[in-house]
């Protein structure tokens, strides 16, 4: 069973080329510690280039398993957003994630990823916000941290 590594960061995270190729660097020496499952959100910026770079990866590395950890209901996506979804991978929406008001869906989504995942990608720069937060619990799960923004 391979370990499963979920990512977090600031919903504002900079795009630039040094982040994508300190992020992607990070996947692909996971990818060679045997780490074959990678677990995404959708909430800003950092989530967007980490989808990028996963579908990107799966081209060449095939075996990978990309899952999106959705905190609403995939059902009510717009139709082209679900295919691309669909297209590139696992959806996951669960009771966990499902069951509470939404103004705390992202919350208990992160909180579901965290405890199902062994390794945490980060880019945290401010001890504030969501992916603070979620990383914090993570550490207090004792789960392995890579933080790219140090």
């Amino acid at each position: 069973m391979s370990l499963i590594c979920s990512f977090f960061g600031h919903r504002d995270t900079p795009l630039s080329s040094e982040i994508e190729l300190r992020l992607e660097n990070t996947i692909k020496n996971l990818i060679s510690q045997g780490v074959y499952e990678f677990w995404c959100g959708n909430e800003g910026t950092f989530d967007t280039l980490t989808r990028m770079i996963m579908i990107r990866l799966k081209k060449d590395i095939p075996y990978l398993n990309l899952c999106f950890v959705s905190a609403y209901n995939p059902d009510n996506f717009p139709p082209l957003k679900r295919k691309t979804l669909e297209e590139n991978f696992e959806i996951i929406y669960s009771i966990e994630i499902a069951d509470g008001h939404p103004k705390f869906a992202i919350t208990r989504r992160n909180k579901y990823m965290i405890n199902n995942s062994d390794i945490i990608v980060c880019y945290i720069t401010d001890e504030k916000g969501g992916a603070y937060n979620a990383v914090k619990l993570a550490q207090k799960q004792n789960k392995e941290i890579i933080n790219i923004a140090l």
